[in-house]
């Protein structure tokens, strides 16, 4: 009589096993359904965990698996153009002085420093170098904040490097129709970014500049956020990119955005919400 009880309490088992597997596909499928398509962008590389604009931070953000990076761009005195957000050497590196008034070779010779101040083993990467990063990853995406270039130069570069799907162009002024025109010009897949600043309190006024300039990406700062949100934007075809300053109530700030209509979130710290995002695909 032991045998059969024993085949019954086998199969009892498999049965149980079973469900429980099918139970957890089941939530699985349900957690991935309910995670949201707004891309993450972070902020200035990755400055949270690594240096400022450093290459290192680019690659771990990749692997990751944050969706694009925002850097910043400035020229040196041999037209050299650097990973830099200030316009002096100070604050991020171990050198001193001014980005224009020092050649790539002098750039080369100093490190970027940490959150902390400390020195560091990274230095000061080119654009050249992170183009040719991300052209491995094609979903990867890079937006370029033309803080002392030539936007033209620049935008030659990207479509040299075969990255212009991936790379965005920042424009800080929606008055600056003449850069955005001397970018777009030039390829037909180059894509411009424009920050509406206080604009965005007009209503009829942030789809009349995307329009007039000729995109489909505005950019909102959080502190500008209007009340009727970006959803109407969105059924015109224009995506909006909102940037979340610092990192308290990151998640609640970031549901709001969502709610708001956003279609990606820049931040400092982008890891903080991954578990909300479906990720990149690398």
């Amino acid at each position: 009589m032991m045998k059969p009880i024993r085949i019954i309490s086998i199969y009892s088992i498999l049965v149980i096993y079973i469900m429980l597997s099918c139970q957890l596909c089941y939530e699985f499928a349900y957690a991935e359904s309910e995670l949201t398509d707004i891309k993450l962008f972070s902020h200035r590389g990755f400055k949270t965990k690594y240096p400022e604009n450093s290459i290192e931070s680019i690659k771990f953000l990749i692997k990751a698996g944050v969706h694009g990076v925002e850097i910043d761009l400035r020229t040196t005195k041999d037209g050299h153009i650097i990973l830099m957000h200030d316009e002096t050497l100070g604050r991020t590196t171990t050198g001193n002085g001014l980005v224009r008034e020092k050649k790539w070779t002098d750039i080369q010779s100093i490190n970027l420093k940490g959150s902390d101040g400390s020195k560091t083993s990274s230095k000061v990467p080119d654009l050249t170098n992170v183009l040719s990063v991300i052209k491995k990853y094609p979903s990867f995406e890079l937006a370029l904040d033309l803080k002392a270039v030539d936007a033209v130069t620049v935008a030659k570069m990207v479509v040299d490097a075969d990255v212009v799907k991936q790379t965005q162009f920042f424009i800080a002024d929606p008055l600056n129709t003449k850069l955005a025109k001397s970018i777009t010009r030039l390829h037909p897949d180059l894509r411009i970014t424009i920050d509406m600043l206080g604009w965005w309190k007009i209503e009829d006024v942030p789809l009349f500049a995307a329009r007039a300039l000729d995109t489909n990406i505005l950019f909102a700062s959080e502190w500008f956020f209007p009340k009727r949100g970006f959803k109407g934007l969105k059924q015109e075809g224009i995506s909006v990119i909102v940037y979340l300053w610092g990192n308290h109530k990151l998640e609640k700030r970031f549901q709001r955005a969502a709610k708001l209509g956003a279609s990606a979130v820049s931040c400092d710290d982008p890891l903080k919400l991954l578990p909300l995002v479906k990720p990149l695909l690398k």
